[in-house]
């Protein structure tokens, strides 16, 4: 008796104990911050209720029909058969919890795939060990990667205690920020393995897939910091790749977005710097960027990633690591997508001269640029005197003044600005060349809607369908005509038609 008494009071101090640390420790579902989460939450505890019923029922008649007849001993078992009420009974009971379960749980599945009348439109992409995000309405693009305080403080010997740095390995250096009250649709995607994005509050988690897109969306009704990490073993570096979610009230999230497009168009600086800023700054960018694979000292992983130090092609041609560099090869990314001319001009710098090594050479940012995409052209030759500099910098901006306004009236001015319209708003989704990512992103080279009836084209263009938003709301009519034009005389199409601003107007 007094066992079975102790028994009982441990059992209620336990459960005290259980509700008084519920504030820091809990073993139930989050139940986050979304209408997606709390669906998903009631989800969860209506089955959970039904399953603890069906215990209950199950092992209650279990545990009565061992201590009851626990005393039977040689006593003889009716025998019977083939009762067709009881059958009939244990098929349809658990027949109606199925179906109980099974319409909440439909119901809350297709709303989780629903991303039809999204707001924006938002491109993850995972890489090895940061996340890339594209706002696809808007064109702003950036990187996202775990804080400098966290990454130091997670280096073996840093001296630093972990407790001491908020949010440590949950904070990074530049947050997704969303407006609230608008419904979000995610595109995700990988750069080189499996990444997995998920953020608790949200109420899901998606994997981004190199070569696939998946989909997602929320809508998040009040301001605030939601954090998640990468799901998905990917790594090394996996467990250092955290994931920042900051929702805005609509005005303060215009206002970011107003700073964001400056600060993208800026561009990197160009300005030469002189040997020692190269290689100084080099070390925070190599820091940020390489320590993790080359390690601090540069004496990399034998077998996985060679070592700095020494390496002949640090110590080589300047220009042969720069393409290195800029185009990555075998696990090391392809950093002239990631970072901007002058990092990549001073980490370049900085692996030449530090790390044990000391050629004692640099390059320019001005050089960096010539060789990236974007940037061919942007000066003649990397080595030409300042003055020659400053003038081919000032035709490149005048030729590009020009580009940006060409003449619309004409069917080649619409087609010049339509390319540029085509790669702020939909080479994301249906690529550079126009091949899109079948079937999910339907290719455009050839389509039967870009080479059928253009007023067909510009209705759904305008409107809206599945996955595409409606461009009606976002682009002006001098650059919705002008992509549509692009479109059809582009991209291995040569319909040979155009329509002009002023029919896009009165369509409107």
């Amino acid at each position: 008796m007094n066992k079975t008494k102790q028994l009982f009071a441990g059992m209620i101090l336990t459960a005290i104990g259980q509700e008084s640390a519920r504030a820091d420790f809990t073993l139930n579902l989050t139940e986050g911050v979304t209408k997606i989460s709390h669906d998903i939450h009631d989800l969860h505890m209506l089955i959970l209720w039904i399953c603890v019923f069906i215990g209950l029922g199950v092992f209650g008649t279990m545990f009565y029909s061992i201590y009851h007849h626990r005393k039977d001993k040689g006593h003889q078992a009716a025998q019977f058969h083939e009762n067709t009420t009881v059958e009939i009974i244990w098929t349809i009971i658990p027949t109606v919890i199925l179906i109980s379960m099974a319409i909440p749980a439909t119901k809350t599945m297709l709303e989780l795939d629903d991303v039809q009348e999204s707001d924006m439109s938002i491109k993850v992409t995972g890489w090895q060990w940061k996340w890339e995000y594209e706002y696809l309405d808007s064109g702003v693009k950036f990187f996202s990667s775990l804080d400098e305080a966290s990454n130091k403080a997670r280096q073996l010997g840093s001296g630093i205690d972990p407790r001491t740095v908020p949010n440590y390995l949950l904070n990074v250096d530049k947050p997704l920020v969303i407006p609230t009250k608008k419904k979000i649709r995610f595109l995700f995607t990988a750069a080189d393995v499996i990444h997995s994005w998920w953020v608790p509050d949200l109420g899901w988690k998606k994997d981004a897939n190199p070569g696939f897109i998946n989909e997602a969306w929320t809508q998040v009704d009040q301001a605030g910091t939601y954090r998640g990490q990468c799901t998905e073993l990917c790594g090394k570096d996996h467990g250092f790749m955290p994931i920042v979610v900051v929702a805005m009230d609509q005005p303060d999230y215009d206002a970011w977005l107003k700073k964001a497009k400056a600060d993208a168009a800026k561009g990197p600086d160009l300005s030469d710097l002189s040997h020692e800023q190269l290689v100084s700054k080099g070390a925070t960018v190599y820091e940020k960027n390489c320590a993790t694979c080359h390690l601090p000292n540069g004496e990399g992983v034998p077998g996985a990633f060679p070592a700095l130090k020494g390496s002949a092609i640090v110590t080589g041609d300047i220009n042969k690591q720069a393409d290195l560099v800029l185009n990555g090869k075998g696990a090391m990314p392809a950093f002239g997508k990631i970072l901007k001319a002058d990092e990549l001009a001073q980490v370049i710098t900085y692996t030449r001269n530090a790390l044990g090594n000391a050629v004692g050479d640099e390059i320019q940012p001005k050089a960096v640029q010539a060789l990236l995409p974007e940037g061919a052209g942007a000066v003649s030759e990397a080595n030409e005197e300042e003055d020659d500099d400053d003038q081919a910098a000032a035709e490149t901006k005048t030729e590009a003044a020009k580009a940006d306004q060409p003449d619309t009236s004409s069917k080649e001015g619409l087609i010049a600005k339509g390319k540029t319209v085509y790669e702020g708003h939909c080479v994301s989704c249906h690529q550079a060349s126009g091949q899109g990512l079948p079937p999910t992103f339907p290719a455009l080279t050839g389509s039967d809607v870009v080479t059928g009836d253009i007023k067909e084209q510009v209705k759904l263009m305008k409107a809206g369908k599945g996955m595409m938003p409606a461009f009606g709301e976002t682009l002006s009519p001098e650059e919705f005509a002008a992509v549509v034009t692009y479109t059809r005389n582009a991209l291995g199409n040569s319909v040979n038609d155009s329509i002009t601003p002023a029919e896009i107007e009165a369509l409107q």
